[in-house]
């Protein structure tokens, strides 16, 4: 009877615990980190683009005929080098014979300036020569004093004819260049007249406007030259995000196409905002910020895709956590800590902000194990488990 009763009492303290086994809470699996101090870096990450800093537009001096020009994007040139040649436009048969005519004309005048030239000196020299054998005779009382007046009015007479005719000869002469230089790309005797165009800058070619030969006005570009190492990047930012950049902050440059992280330095951020609608139609206020590139790589060029990171903020040992692990109440941003295998819930303030990871300045110790992305389910005291253990 005895043995009869203990062995009920066991049946039922093996039903109790597996009873209470089975309806006693599970612990709840949590994602957690633990709280640390170390560097932490504040960017602001967005598409960017290549542009040039200083781009050279080589223009046509003058209305005239460009030849071929053999250079192409990408060649490097040194200033001063000879990058185009242009000559005169060309004219049609009836105006070389009316340019060649008039060559004639200039001419033929000068040949009848230096005549009269001749002609007057001659007259100047022997009215002078006059004027000279009469002083004397003035003086000995031999002629009387009109006769020495009219022979010196006539010597003045000419020399100032003398004059008039050298003046007339100098113009004629200047016509006769001027005609010539009507003829030049006309008249290959006169001269092709083509003038080299040069380069302003030590540098590349990046654009060629005119590859062939035509006539072209005065001041249309023929190509463009760029520095070598005047490679830019323009990153368009949220108005309220960009107020935050100041000039020099560090970029770091990825998806150009390379491995390596470039860097680079921001130069500036343009004064004036402009509207763009977003992709999901928000219209938004945005400012472009200009940087430098430090060491751009060959293989890069003008417009070509970025993305870029705008350092405005780091600090040495910052405890921080993982962004996933915080969370607003109307009192404030919290947490949960794991303390013996429950969830406490905690207040803390917030410092800086990186992309994943936030600066806890108060309500944290390092080493307290956070839980990350706290679901519904996590309460104040609820039994939890990390994952893995």
């Amino acid at each position: 009877m005895q043995i009869g009763r203990w062995w009920w009492i066991v049946v039922g303290l093996v039903v109790a615990g597996v009873t209470w086994v089975t309806l006693r809470p599970q612990r709840l699996v949590v994602e957690t980190a633990l709280a640390r101090t170390d560097t932490m870096t504040v960017a602001l990450t967005e598409e960017g683009r290549t542009r040039l800093h200083d781009r050279y537009i080589v223009a046509a001096p003058i209305t005239g005929r460009v030849s071929r020009i053999t250079l192409e994007a990408g060649d490097s040139v040194r200033a001063g080098d000879v990058v185009a040649r242009i000559a005169p436009p060309p004219t049609d048969s009836r105006t070389a014979t009316s340019a060649r005519a008039d060559l004639s004309v200039a001419q033929a005048r000068v040949r009848e300036a230096r005549a009269e030239v001749e002609t007057l000196r001659a007259v100047r020299d022997q009215t002078a020569r006059e004027y000279e054998r009469r002083v004397p005779l003035f003086e000995m009382g031999a002629i009387s004093r009109e006769s020495l007046e009219r022979a010196r009015s006539e010597a003045e007479t000419a020399e100032t004819r003398h004059a008039r005719a050298e003046a007339t000869l100098v113009a004629a002469e200047s016509a006769v260049e001027a005609a010539r230089a009507r003829l030049i790309g006309i008249d290959p005797a006169v001269g092709t007249g083509d003038a080299g165009v040069r380069s302003p800058v030590t540098g590349v070619v990046i654009e060629v406007h005119e590859e062939s030969e035509r006539v072209v006005p005065a001041g249309a570009p023929l190509l463009s030259v760029s520095g070598p190492d005047d490679l830019e990047f323009v990153v368009d930012l949220l108005t309220e995000e960009a107020v935050g950049v100041s000039p020099g902050d560090v970029a770091r440059i990825t998806g150009w196409g390379g491995d390596s992280t470039l860097t680079g330095r921001v130069r500036y951020v343009e004064p004036a905002a402009f509207t763009e609608i977003s992709a999901l139609g928000v219209e938004e206020q945005r400012v472009n910020v200009i940087g430098r590139l430090d060491d751009p790589p060959a293989g890069l060029g003008a417009g070509f895709r970025l993305d870029v990171s705008i350092v405005t903020w780091s600090g040495d040992d910052v405890l921080q956590v993982p962004s996933s692990a915080v969370f607003q109440r109307p009192s404030g941003w919290h947490l949960f800590v794991v303390e013996e295998g429950r969830a406490r819930e905690r207040a803390v303030e917030l410092g800086h902000r990186g992309v994943d990871r936030v600066e806890v300045t108060a309500g944290l110790t390092p080493g307290d194990e956070v839980i990350l992305y706290p679901s519904d389910a996590v309460g104040e005291g609820v039994r939890v488990r990390p994952a893995g253990v």
